[in-house]
Order: C-alpha cells, then structure tokens, then sequence
C-alpha cells in the first residue's frame, strides 16, 4: 500500500513538489463527500453495505487508481523521478504523475476504465467504441508542460502525454500519435523502461529540479488541499474492504443455506 503520509522522497524539502503525496485531489474529494454522508448503521456495518456514499465512489476509485500507478512508477528505479498532482498551467489542469528519466518526461493521465475496451486508431480513441476526448485532454497537459519546463530551464523540452487506462479488458493500440501513448497499468513500466534513451543524467536531474519547483508552474503553491488526510483515506479503504468481505461471507452463507434447504426438500 502506498506510503499516504509521507513525501515522495525522505530528502526531499517539504517546499517543493517532491513533497507532493499522489492521488490528494481526489482523496479530498473523496474524504470531503464522505463528510457528507450518513454514517452506516450497525446492521449495515454486520451485513457489508459499502461505507462510500455515491458522491464519493467515485473519487475513491479514481484515487486507488492514482495510488496504483504511483507504485507501478516506483518500480522504475533511481534512473527516474516521480512528481505527483503537477499543476500543468493557464488552463487549470493538473497532471497526476510526471515522469522523467532517460526515456524524456511523460505527462501521465490515469483513467480507471474497469472491463472497458480501449481502442486507438491515429487521432481516434474510443471506449467500448464510444470516441473520447482524452487523448486532446492528454495533449493540452503535455503542451502546457512543455511549455514551463522550457521556460525555467532554457532547454527544448519536450513532454510526451501517456494516458494510463487502469484495469481495462484490453488496451489496443495502432497508428499511436507522435505526442500521446496509450497504455494500461499492466505494461505501463515496460512502456516506459523500453522507450529509446534520449536524456542523461544530468538533463534529466535538471529538469527533476526545476519540475519540482512551485514557480516552474506559474506561481503554484506546495501541495495543500483541503480535505486531504492519507490516515483517515487508509482507515476508510480498511472499512471498503471489511465491508467487501462481510458481503463474501453472507453471500456464502446464502447459498451454503439454499442448497441444504434444496437436499432436505428433494432427499425427503
């Protein structure tokens, strides 16, 4: 389970967006819709009713799903750097994880598209053959990414957008465009591990340093968002998951019941 409490990096300074915890935008959302919610009754504790209310399932999902692709991330090694919740620019947008290594720096937006079919074809991408906009979206974020790390380093930066479909059926992929990839969770650090080295060391710690500082990003504040507590969203994915099992076992119950009722009436 990824360390909620913690910075991304022991020395990192609590100043700059290396202290930035992954997946706070949507705990807060997710903490403060709950806020909101009628506390479950005890019956309803005993028999699994899930603790989220509808308001805030889902920033929940979005949240494992951020929290997910941040430990797959880290799988990568000391070679790259991780930022997480980057405030990409003018349009308001923020990337949830920006990743920069030998491969360049990737821009990287998480969808949590559960069984969905995810198909590209150039500049078209459809969920269960529904064409949406997220590879424009991804565009746009990588753009106004480029756009300040040119600016404060004085280098040509440029910055791929990756759209990372988390627990899809399939995820496939022909003619991808130049500046976005298309992966799931699943293959995502291969995606990145295999791409060509195109950055040093030295170029990509230069642009870790500058990507981590709040005026980089037009002035952004250290991450502070109302509402954000890792303590109290791990104490919640506990009672997620009690609930989950508590609904297991009584559905079991259920139908270890029905098929001795079933014995008893036909064996009689």
């Amino acid at each position: 389970m990824t360390d909620l409490r913690g910075a991304k990096s022991a020395t990192a300074a609590a100043a700059t967006l290396r202290a930035h915890p992954a997946a706070a935008s949507a705990i807060a959302s997710c903490l403060n819709a709950q806020a909101e919610s009628r506390p479950r009754s005890t019956f309803g504790k005993a028999f699994g009713v899930s603790p989220l209310s509808e308001a805030s399932r889902g920033p929940y999902v979005a949240a494992l799903g951020a929290l997910h692709v941040a430990d797959e991330l880290a799988k990568l090694g000391p070679d790259w750097e991780i930022l997480h919740g980057v405030p990409a620019g003018e349009r308001g947008g923020v990337i949830d994880h920006l990743a920069i290594g030998p491969a360049g720096v990737f821009a990287l937006d998480v969808l949590h598209q559960q069984a969905d079919t995810v198909t590209v074809r150039g500049d078209l991408l459809a969920i269960n053959g529904v064409p949406r906009p997220h590879l424009a979206l991804a565009r746009d974020l990588a753009t106004d990414a480029a756009v300040n790390l040119t600016r404060v380093t004085g280098l040509n930066v440029p910055v791929r957008g990756l759209i990372v479909y988390v627990a899809p059926q399939s995820v496939s992929v022909r003619d991808e465009p130049d500046d976005v990839g298309v992966t799931s969770d699943r293959t995502l650090c291969k995606w990145l591990a295999t791409r060509e080295h195109v950055l040093d060391a030295a170029t990509v710690a230069a642009i870790a340093d500058a990507a981590a500082e709040p005026s980089t990003w037009r002035g952004a504040a250290p991450h502070r968002t109302p509402g954000f507590d890792g303590t109290a969203f791990d104490a919640l994915r506990v009672e997620v998951q009690r609930a989950w099992l508590a609904r297991g076992f009584w559905g079991t119950a259920l139908i270890a019941a029905a098929a001795i009722a079933a014995v008893q009436l036909f064996g009689a």
